[in-house]
């Protein structure tokens, strides 16, 4: 079968149209869009995704006889909703991100080290990349950019109604995110303050004996255990509520 010039063409400006959505909302989904990601690879994600998602999407675009004023205002609208998109992936990232700070927080081990794009508690840090992992090789990755291909199916409607759901749907997810990171922190509270209380009275009862000398040692190797024991539940629970922060646009947008 022949292709003619301007089927590509056609084909290219429809790859265009998807990419101003699917462009910025790569460039913050946790995994493909880490600053540790070379541009050139993340443009290309952007763009081959693009490509395959036009025969889906395809009726959902608007035809090409749009005058000057429609154009200007369907590339500010798709761009704005895509950047909303990237940030609601991140939001994903940030649950486990405030778990850790938590964690890191209750232990006292929250300057040891840092990524090395931002500073972030140690535990935070071992969250953080057992996190991307998880999104890179398991289903969590696919309904992220699931949710990118069904958000085509959503009203989304001009610049003003896109931006005030970004305000509703943001605040949301900042309240998801602080919430339910100290409840996954949550085990770590109830474990370090009942041993906080123990040396409290050990101190109390015992003024010459030293309680930092012994307990700094044990409350890190005591954390690096239980993180072993729990983190495979921490990162199940993690991946459930990972599932509500993508459905909320859904359900604010349908």
């Amino acid at each position: 079968m022949d292709i003619t010039i301007s089927e590509i063409f056609e084909q290219l400006a429809l790859t265009f149209a998807v990419f101003l959505r699917i462009g910025p909302a790569i460039a913050l989904t946790p995994g493909y869009g880490e600053s540790s990601t070379p541009a050139r690879v993340k443009l290309a994600i952007a763009f081959f995704l693009s490509a395959a998602m036009v025969p889906i999407v395809e009726n959902k675009l608007p035809g090409q006889d749009l005058t000057y004023d429609q154009m200007v205002r369907f590339l500010l609208a798709e761009t704005v909703f895509g950047f909303f998109l990237g940030i609601v992936s991140r939001g994903i990232l940030l649950l486990l991100e405030q778990a850790g700070v938590v964690i890191s927080q209750v232990v006292s081990l929250a300057q040891l080290v840092g990524n090395a794009t931002a500073l972030l508690p140690v535990i935070g840090h071992v969250l953080t990349v057992t996190g991307l992992a998880i999104i890179m090789s398991g289903p969590l990755g696919k309904q992220i950019i699931l949710a990118f291909v069904v958000s085509y199916e959503l009203s989304v409607g001009s610049l003003p109604l896109i931006l005030h759901a970004i305000a509703e749907i943001g605040s949301k997810i900042v309240n998801f995110v602080f919430v339910n990171g100290v409840a996954l922190a949550g085990s770590f509270l109830v474990l370090f303050f009942v041993y906080y209380l123990f040396t409290g009275f050990v101190n109390k009862a015992m003024p010459q004996f030293m309680v930092s000398f012994v307990g700094i040692p044990f409350v890190a190797l005591l954390s690096i255990y239980y993180l072993h024991r729990n983190s495979e539940l921490i990162l199940t629970v993690w991946q459930e509520k990972s599932l509500s922060i993508l459905m909320m646009p859904f359900e604010a947008l349908k």
